[in-house]
């Protein structure tokens, strides 16, 4: 068999994080989820530091990386979670053909108004960290040309489904847990 990673990616407030831990729960594989690298790291140097705001997001890809090939090199599946940017991809395109792996990317999108307030309603409950970036109404269009100048959104590494998160209630969860279990059993 060969080695597998699931790649969860996408646009902010689209439900990767959530996905991906439901995901890893139940095919029973590691999930690292890159905001919840990001708060460690942060953590580490403190809110002082202010290279954890410049630097955290290209070094926690960096460590993501370096977690994949330890799963690769131990022939163990695992799942990444992140708003994968476009350069990544080919980071990640070289580790699988080193390690003869096989890939699954799930790429959450959808409606980016809707996403905003999503966005900015989470960042307003209080309950997010010091090291990601505070938004405001105003922030509106950075947040949209952000995600589309960054490339979020297109990375797309072996087969690919597109998941439109714009209303959750229309995604059929069932279906991509299924497609993700089909995938780990090849």
């Amino acid at each position: 068999m060969k080695n597998k990673i699931i790649l969860v990616g996408g646009y902010c407030a689209a439900g990767k994080s959530t996905f991906s831990r439901e995901l890893a729960r139940l095919l029973s594989v590691p999930c690292f989820n890159k905001d919840t690298i990001k708060e460690v790291i942060g953590e580490g140097f403190g809110p002082n530091n202010t290279d954890v705001r410049q630097k955290n997001s290209s070094v926690t890809f960096m460590l993501m990386l370096y977690i994949a090939e330890c799963f690769l090199r131990a022939g163990t599946p695992c799942i990444l979670e992140s708003n994968f940017r476009t350069a990544e991809s080919g980071h990640i395109r070289e580790l699988l053909d080193r390690y003869d792996g096989e890939c699954l990317t799930f790429i959450f999108k959808g409606n980016l108004d809707v996403l905003y307030k999503r966005y900015v309603e989470r960042e307003r409950a209080g309950d997010r960290h010091w090291v990601h970036l505070a938004v405001d109404e105003e922030a509106r269009e950075s947040f949209k040309s952000g995600h589309i100048c960054g490339g979020l959104g297109k990375v797309s590494v072996g087969r690919t489904i597109h998941v439109d998160t714009t209303d959750f209630g229309k995604v059929d969860y069932d279906g991509l847990y299924l497609a993700a279990r089909e995938f780990m059993e090849l």
